[in-house]
Parts: C-alpha cells; sequence; structure tokens
C-alpha cells in the first residue's frame, strides 16, 4: 500500500489474485486511522444528544430548581451506602483535590436499632431490637444557619440565595482555619499546598447543567440523592420552641441546633441505641502553636497593662515606662507570632472586614486598639505636654486590654464547643491574665527598685502576693475540674479529659512540678532577702509563663468535639 495514496501495491512478480504483503509500516499507518479508547470515549459523548448517564441519575435530582424560601441538600439512605467509598474517589476526582484531602468521608454507626421505625431515627414502642452496623457517608450539609459563614472574619464564605448553597470563595481566604473550629462538623478542610480552605460546593456547575453531584453519579447503590428542602423547616425542626428533645439528625453525630443542616439521612432501622463508631476513642487536635503564643502573649501583655493605673501616680515615671514597655513587647511578639498561624499571610488586612458576625475580626480589631491604647499611654509617658493624661491613658490601655481578653474566649466560646464553654474559657482567659500580669509586674517592679527606686517595694510584695493567689486559685480549678471530668463518663468533656490522660500522661506531672517551683520561688521572694528577691522572682515569672504556654497548648490538643461518625476503631 503507497503510504501517500494508500492503494496497495504488489511486489513486482507478484501472482495476479493473490493477497498483497502487508508491512510493518501498513500495520501503522493503519493503526493510526483508528481512534483511541479515549476519543471514541470522547465522540460518543458529543455525538449524544442528552448525556448517557441520564437515565441512571435524571431520578436522583430535583424536577425543578429551588423554589423561594427552598435549597438543594443531600439525602443519604443509609441501608444502600455499602462503605464502598465511591462517593468519596468520584469526588476526589472530579473537584482535583489533594492526596490527603477529602471532602466526602465514610464513617461507621454501631449498636442497636429498632426494626420498626417511627419516624426518622424514632424507634417503634414495640419494635424488637437487633444489632447494627450502619455505614455513614458524609460531607458539607449546606447548613440554614452555617457556622463557617457565620464565623469568617475574611468574608470567604458565601450561601447562594437561590440554591442554597454554601460556597467557599478561594480567592479571599487568608488560611486562618476559623471555620474548621466553627463548623460543628468539621467539614472545611486545609490545603497546605495552596495556603487556603477549601469544602464541598454540592458540584454547583453540574447542578447548573442539569447533572448529578460527583458523589451521587459515583455511588453504584443510588444510596446519594439531590432533594429540595424549606430553609424554614430545617430551622423549626432542628432547632424547636420547646425543650431539647433526642438527636433526631444522626446518631451519634453533633447537636444539629447550632447550624440547621439540611443533609436528611433515611433508614429502616433507627434507633437511638447506635452510637459512632470512633466515639470512645480520645485523640487530640492540631496544637495551633502560633495561637498558644498569641493568646498566652496577649493575655500577660493584657495583665500587665492592668497594673498601669497604680504605678501611673509615681513621682519617678521609671516604674510606669518599663511596665509599658514590657506590656508593649509582649503584645508586639503575640501578634508577630499569630501570622504564622495564616496560610496566606500577605491577606491579613482583609480580617476586619467580618466583624459584624465574627469574632476572630473583633478579636484582631480588639488587640489593635489595645495596640493603640499602649500607645497613646506611652506618649503621655515620654512627652511631658502629655503628663497630665497618664492616668486616662493608662485606665485606656487598661480597659481596652481586657477587652481583648474577652473578645479572645469569646473566639472559643463561639465554636459552642463543650471543652470550651464560657464558664472554662473565660475562667482560663482571665485566669492567665491576672496571674501573668501580677507575676510579671511583681518581677518588672523588683528589678527596677534595685535600681534606686526602694519606694515600689510595696508594690512589688503586692503584684508577688496576688500571683501566688491567682496560681494557687488557678491550679486547684484545672486539677477540680480534670477529676471530675474524668470520674463522669456522662460528662459532656470526658472524653477531653481521657485524652489529656492517656495521650499526653506527661503533661500533668510536669505542671504539677512547674506549680512546686513557682511556689517556692514565689515565697522565696517574698520572705528572702531582699538582696535575692528579683532572682527568686524571675524563676517563678519563667516557671509561670512556661506552666501557661503549657496549659495553652493543652487547651488547642484536647479542645476535640463531637463530629461525624468516623472509621470502626481497630
Amino acid at each position: 500500500m503507497s503510504p501517500r495514496t494508500g492503494i496497495a501495491q504488489f511486489p513486482e512478480g507478484t501472482p495476479h489474485g493473490l493477497e498483497p504483503v502487508r508491512t510493518l509500516v501498513d500495520e501503522l499507518l493503519e493503526d493510526q486511522r483508528r481512534l483511541t479508547a479515549v476519543e471514541r470515549f470522547s465522540q460518543r459523548h458529543a455525538d449524544a444528544k442528552a448525556p448517557l448517564l441520564e437515565s441512571h441519575y435524571r431520578d436522583l435530582l430535583p424536577l425543578s430548581a429551588p423554589l423561594p424560601g427552598e435549597q438543594y441538600a443531600f439525602e443519604v439512605d443509609l441501608d444502600a451506602c455499602s462503605g464502598c467509598k465511591g462517593c468519596v474517589t468520584a469526588c476526589h476526582s472530579m473537584n482535583g483535590l489533594d492526596d490527603n484531602e477529602t471532602w466526602r468521608e465514610v464513617g461507621f454507626l454501631v449498636g442497636h436499632a429498632a426494626s420498626k421505625p417511627s419516624g426518622p431515627f424514632r424507634p417503634s414502642a414495640d419494635a424488637p431490637v437487633i444489632p447494627l452496623t450502619q455505614v455513614v457517608t458524609t460531607a458539607c450539609h449546606h447548613c440554614a444557619d452555617p457556622g463557617c459563614l457565620n464565623g469568617c472574619p475574611v468574608l470567604a464564605y458565601d450561601k447562594d440565595p437561590a440554591t442554597g448553597i454554601v460556597r467557599h470563595l478561594d480567592d479571599q481566604c487568608m488560611g486562618c482555619s476559623y471555620c474548621i473550629l466553627k463548623c460543628p462538623y468539621e467539614v472545611p478542610k486545609y490545603s497546605k499546598e495552596r495556603g487556603i480552605v477549601r469544602k464541598c460546593d454540592l458540584c454547583q456547575g453540574r447542578l447548573a447543567a442539569g447533572e448529578a453531584p460527583a458523589c451521587v453519579q459515583g455511588c453504584p447503590n443510588e444510596a446519594i440523592r439531590i432533594r429540595r428542602v424549606r430553609t424554614a423547616d430545617l430551622i423549626a425542626t432542628h432547632r424547636p420552641q420547646e425543650a431539647a428533645t433526642a438527636n433526631t439528625f444522626l446518631p451519634g453525630s453533633p447537636d444539629p441546633s447550632i447550624t440547621a443542616p439540611s443533609t436528611l439521612y433515611r433508614s429502616r432501622h433507627p434507633g437511638t441505641g447506635l452510637r459512632a463508631a470512633d466515639q470512645d476513642v480520645p485523640r487530640l487536635d492540631p496544637p495551633h502553636v502560633p495561637l498558644v503564643l498569641l493568646l498566652v502573649l496577649s493575655q500577660a501583655s493584657a495583665g500587665l497593662a492592668l497594673a498601669l493605673p497604680f504605678v501611673a501616680g509615681f513621682a519617678a515615671p521609671t516604674a510606669f515606662r518599663v511596665l509599658l514597655v514590657a506590656s508593649g513587647v509582649l503584645l508586639a511578639l503575640g501578634m508577630a507570632a499569630s501570622v504564622a498561624h495564616l496560610g496566606q499571610p500577605t491577606k491579613a488586612w482583609r480580617a476586619f472586614l467580618g466583624w459584624r458576625r465574627s469574632w476572630l475580626s473583633r478579636e484582631i480589631l480588639a488587640l489593635n486598639l489595645f495596640a493603640g491604647a499602649l500607645a497613646a499611654a506611652a506618649a503621655s509617658a515620654w512627652i511631658p505636654a502629655l503628663q497630665g493624661l497618664r492616668l486616662p491613658l493608662a485606665l485606656a490601655a487598661s480597659a481596652t486590654g481586657l477587652v481583648a481578653v474577652i473578645s479572645s474566649a469569646m473566639v472559643y466560646v463561639d465554636t459552642r464547643r463543650p471543652v470550651w464553654d464560657a464558664t472554662r474559657t473565660f475562667g482560663q482567659f482571665l485566669g492567665t491574665t491576672g496571674l501573668l500580669g501580677a507575676t510579671l509586674t511583681a518581677v518588672a517592679l523588683g528589678w527596677t527598685s534595685t535600681a534606686g527606686h526602694p519606694e515600689l517595694l510595696p508594690a512589688v510584695r503586692t503584684a508577688a502576693i496576688l500571683a501566688a493567689l491567682f496560681r494557687t486559685a488557678l491550679f486547684v480549678w484545672n486539677r477540680a475540674c480534670h477529676r471530675a471530668a474524668l470520674a463522669d463518663r456522662s460528662s459532656p468533656v470526658h472524653a477531653n479529659a481521657r485524652a489529656l490522660a492517656e495521650l499526653l500522661p506527661a503533661v500533668i506531672p510536669v505542671r504539677n512540678g512547674l506549680f512546686l517551683v513557682s511556689t517556692v520561688a514565689g515565697l522565696a521572694a517574698l520572705a528572702g532577702p531582699a538582696s535575692s528577691a528579683a532572682a527568686w522572682a524571675g524563676l517563678a515569672a519563667l516557671t509561670t509563663v512556661t506552666t501557661e504556654l503549657l496549659g495553652r497548648l493543652v487547651f488547642f490538643v484536647t479542645g476535640t468535639s463531637r463530629r461525624m461518625p468516623g472509621g470502626i476503631p481497630t
């Protein structure tokens, strides 16, 4: 066959009527004219008048778009889910996720359930009870009142008014990960490669084109479908006016009243006897070291600022200046450390945008206001013309410092995690403020008094006594809370106490030792000779700061809360 004409050629001398000789070149040329598997697949879809799998997934989609007051939602048939993770694979492939990034996960419920339901996860009174392991596939619930949207400081979330889909705007995200703490289900996932958070958007583009989301189309058992729901009904279901009732969203899941999730889980075997397979498994959360430094240093700075009005009246301004410098340096170090927590630090300037609804934005504004108040107080200490404003500006610095500490506490209280409730969080943060403020004030004034200012000695002793009281009260309170939670299996923070006791067994002995050293050093500074008081006070301050850093680290790593059901423990 001629490569140019495509006409079969016969070698000279070949008898007529015989087949032409096919060479390797002929085979290669003929193979090039065939379509590859990818080309045939593409051609088949291009020639089709409708999506080829439309007949399979059309029944899994609503017949029309949501009406006003409605939104899209997932509906999951737990009995049809086999745990094959086809939905996980389809989601990962369709959205081009990172190797360790998943927007849909599979977990398990275990226990006993009623065989005759009387409603969603409500057993019939006369139904027999059977052992059951239920597979649960879960993704973003596109809540009626999404916590991620309410907590984002840079307004990187949007709830589409037409479809109700909660979308993440990647280009606005600064990677603070606060939405992960705000979401009870921890749906948003942080991407280290991109420095931002990402999440499921219910394959919005596919839905708009009439195609099913990847997880719906990838499920071989049709266990996942899309439905329309009324947003008002979600609020009424998950936030009833009467007293709180049993969790009718999904056994073993977080409290649905926090965000009013839209996903509907169905099963022929509902029951209150089911629980998450990993419910009793203690685990640790990320340590968030930059936030540890921010909280401890900013609270130490606020504690020093509380002492400013008491030393502003001294004739010699040295003590006032020393406290101002120490407070300002600690605050600056804490705020600088916090930037290391961001995946996109160049976008940190946007953090104030969400001040209307995000406590993280309010904390950032409060810290900057505190920094400004310290700068104004410093001006009154060094500019003679402003000396008369020293006391009012010192009071302003103290007040803004307290506001900053309260805002920091609300950042975590607002997550609604039981271990970060108002009592524990405010007790820890305000206690640290008072303890570090008194301890560092005693050290700063103690060293100043040895430099020719003996009139400061009464203030030094007062601060040292307050530090001893704060240290003892915090130690006793923390120990009592831990022991009570560890002994009470029904406590909502029992799992957190177990995580500390079983996964971090060295922490408690270390904290006990640091408390002992701090106490002895503090007493030595008070009762010992004046020549060594400053050195003992310095040792007490060092061990006290170390204790609070360790305590704040524990605050984060044992701050886990109930999530969606996970894998069966091995």
